[in-house]
Parts: structure tokens; C-alpha cells; sequence
């Protein structure tokens, strides 16, 4: 008895609330993973074409989703909130297959048991792991940056303990943006003790300063920032401008640690020298860094083994490629945006048949390229007030970070047909 048995639309609506449910959490899903917007609003139309949804609109930012959905003389408006903000590529990868995949007659619940066994997947390496993988990707970086064994040792120690803290911190939802304070602090005091610790037993050799920026580089938001230039250029600007500013807080935080400690130890930013080896042992090892550190920043975002080897093959072929162009007298922002171009094709080569997120592979392949000593040289010249040296040094990184966001731009637009004539997958339009 009841009013509902007098009132079976009710039922209708009950499906259609349903619906939208599954569709907001496979999208909020995804951005709590890291995943660019075009990414969310593709897979929240998969899995509303799945459902039989005949008319889907969305609105995506870098915490929230919106989606008004219609079938027949219904619809339905629903928003979900992202309240953390990190990177998982295992989990984005699952959740494009699973999306992709969908049969045409799946229910609500079975997306809903299916999102729920994804989410309850935990990570895929322990918290030491991780960090001692971030700390290996550091130290490669360092290397390529012509430090030697003094640095890299301090680089290695300086970013496994910072790492480390900032899993902690993360796994007990700290602030985001104190957690990168702290963080960057620890591992830049823990690599001048490291260092001058080491220099005392050995008074001929001296620490460089330089390698403070390496030491730091895993708090960088890889993902944030490639992601925020490919919602740009796909003109979703809300979700692009959130994703610069939340970056741009990130490395803010890292920023005024990074410039106490410099100040407070009176450190130079001298550029390093090359290290004193031959340059055919030269060349190897920095192909094999530019392996290591690609590999290193994949597992530090929880990418599957399978996949951080793939990463470092990619970043090893553009790296050295990047390296052979700036011997040759190519601007640093060309060559960049030249390697970027060959991730971004080599990266969706290698996920056609490794069933791979594509993102997954060209982000920790482009971060090895992050101009990182220019920006340092830059924070401490505008701490110490010399705005020539600061204009100069954070235009050539600047001009890099452009350099690197085009190349990557453009081998979307060469590999994906959407990115060509910017249609939408807008479901019923």
C-alpha cells in the first residue's frame, strides 16, 4: 500500500538518482587520482552511454564534478567534491580500462561494486619503497645536473628522509601545502649536514649548494602541472587555472623553505661543473640516470613495475636525445620542447597494447627535464635582491616549462584526433 504504489515514476527517479550517482563517484574517482579533466568527462560519458543515459552534461575543476543527466522526460543534476588532492596512476589506469570496458547493460550497482573495488586497492609499494624510489629519482636528476659523488650521496639521503615525511604527512591528511613546507625543509637541512658531514673527513672536497634543488625535486606536482596544460589547451579553462594555482601554492611552499634554508647557510647557486670522466662513460651514465630517475618518479606515483620500465625507456630515448641537441647548440627550451614531443608519441606508442594510462607514462618522463637549477638560482637572487640575475634565470625557466607544455600539447594533437578538431564528447550533443 503507500503512496508509491500509486506513483511508478518513483521508481524511475530512484534509478536516475542512482545513475548519477555512479557517474559523479567514476569522476570523482578519477580526479582524486590525478587524472586531467578531458580524462574525467570521457569516462563519465562511458559510463553514462553504458547506462543508458541519453544526454549527459558536465562540469569538471580539479576538486569538484557536476553532471546533469536526461533520459527521457527525466533528469537529474548531481555534484561530488574531491576533498585530497594526489596522484595515482595505478588507480587512473584501472579506472580507464574498467570505464572503456563497460558493458551496454551494466547497472548502477555494478559500477558502483566495481569503483568500490578499485578504490579499496591500497597502494602498490610500502612507504619506504616509495621513498627510497622517489630518493633514487632525485639523485639521478642530480647527476645530470653534473653532481658528483659528495651531492649525489647528500641528495640521496636528503630526499628519502623528506619523501618519507611527506607520506607520512599525507597519509595522516596534514595540509597539503605544510606538508611541502616541511618536507622541502627537512630534505634541504638533512642535504647541507649530509654534505658538510662528509666534507669534513675529506678536506679537499667541497659541497655545492646547487644540489639543494635536486634534493627537493619529489615535491614537485608533476601531475598537476601537465595535467593543468592539457585541460588548457583543451580549452577547459576552469579546471586548467585551478590545477596552476593549486601548483603554483605547492611550489610556493617549497619555494619560501627552500630560500630560508639557503639564507640561513649563505648557500651559492653556482651552476656545478661536469664531473671528471670521460664522455663515452659520461654518456652512459647519464643514460643510465635518465632510466633511473624516469623509473623512480613512475613508482613514486604508484605506477606498476611493468609501466615505470616502459616510463624509463621513453625518458631515456627523449633525455639523451634532449642532451645531443643542447651539445649541439640548441636553446634549452627548444630542446625540451622537442624531447617532450617525442615522449608524448613515444607514450602513446607504448599504451596501445600495454593497456597503460597514457598520462602515466609521459608525466615522470617529462619532470626529468624540469629546470630546476635556473628556478633555484632565480629564488635565491630575489631573496638577496638582485633582480637581474632573478629575471635571467627564471625567464630560462620559464621559457623551458613552455618549451616542455608545447611539445606535449603537440603530440596530443598528433596522436589523438579529438585534440585536432577539439570536438566534445558530449553525450546527445
Amino acid at each position: 500500500m503507500g503512496g508509491l504504489a500509486h506513483h511508478p515514476h518513483v521508481a524511475d527517479d530512484d534509478n536516475l538518482s542512482a545513475e548519477a550517482h555512479a557517474i559523479v563517484r567514476t569522476g570523482k574517482a578519477l580526479l582524486n587520482a590525478g587524472a586531467e579533466s578531458h580524462r574525467v568527462r570521457l569516462s563519465m560519458e562511458q559510463v553514462a552511454a553504458a547506462l543508458g543515459i541519453q544526454w549527459l552534461q558536465s562540469q569538471v575543476t580539479l576538486s569538484e564534478v557536476s553532471v546533469t543527466l536526461f533520459k527521457g522526460a527525466q533528469f537529474r543534476t548531481q555534484v561530488g567534491q574531491v576533498h585530497s588532492i594526489g596522484v595515482n596512476a595505478d588507480k587512473i589506469t584501472r579506472l580507464e580500462l574498467m570505464t572503456s570496458e563497460l558493458p551496454p547493460d551494466v547497472t548502477p550497482q555494478q559500477v558502483e561494486d566495481l569503483l568500490h573495488q578499485i578504490d579499496s586497492r591500497g597502494a602498490r609499494y610500502s612507504p619506504w619503497f616509495n621513498s627510497l624510489c622517489a630518493a633514487v629519482a632525485c639523485t639521478a636528476v642530480a647527476f645530470l645536473n653534473n653532481a658528483w659523488w659528495l651531492e649525489i650521496i647528500g641528495v640521496l639521503i636528503a630526499a628519502f628522509l623528506g619523501q618519507r615525511l611527506r607520506v607520512h604527512f599525507q597519509r595522516r591528511a596534514i595540509n597539503v601545502y605544510l606538508t611541502a613546507l616541511i618536507a622541502t625543509m627537512v630534505a634541504a637541512f638533512a642535504y647541507i649536514g649530509v654534505t658538510r658531514a662528509l666534507a669534513l673527513w675529506l678536506p679537499d672536497s667541497s659541497p655545492q649548494g646547487a644540489g639543494c634543488v635536486p634534493a627537493v625535486l619529489f615535491i614537485v606536482p608533476g601531475f598537476p602541472l601537465v595535467t593543468a596544460v592539457l585541460d588548457l589547451v583543451k580549452s577547459d579553462i576552469t579546471a586548467g587555472v585551478s590545477r596552476v594555482a593549486y601548483a603554483f601554492m605547492v611550489l610556493t611552499s617549497a619555494a619560501v623553505a627552500l630560500v630560508t634554508v639557503t639564507w640561513v647557510f649563505d648557500i651559492s647557486p653556482a651552476p656545478l661543473p661536469p664531473p671528471p670522466l670521460p664522455t663515452p662513460l659520461l654518456w652512459t651514465l647519464s643514460a643510465v640516470a635518465s632510466w633511473l630517475g624516469v623509473a623512480g618518479w613512475a613508482v613514486m606515483f604508484n605506477t606498476r613495475l611493468r609501466g615505470a620500465v616502459i616510463a624509463g625507456g621513453v625518458g631515456l630515448v627523449a633525455n639523451l636525445g634532449r642532451l645531443a641537441l643542447l651539445e649541439l647548440g640548441t636553446p634549452n627550451w627548444a630542446a625540451a620542447c622537442l624531447a617532450c614531443l617525442a615522449i608524448g608519441w613515444l607514450a602513446h606508442l607504448c599504451v596501445i597494447r600495454q593497456r597503460l594510462a597514457e598520462v602515466t607514462i609521459a608525466v615522470p618522463a617529462a619532470l626529468i627535464m624540469i629546470p630546476g637549477a635556473p628556478a633555484f638560482r632565480a629564488l635565491v637572487a630575489f631573496s638577496q635582491g638582485d633582480a637581474n640575475a632573478m629575471l635571467l634565470n627564471s625567464g630560462a625557466a620559464v621559457f623551458t616549462i613552455m618549451g616542455m607544455a608545447i611539445g606535449l600539447s603537440l603530440a596530443k594533437i598528433l596522436t589523438d584526433r579529438d585534440w585536432v578538431f577539439d570536438k566534445r564528447h558530449a553525450l546527445g550533443s
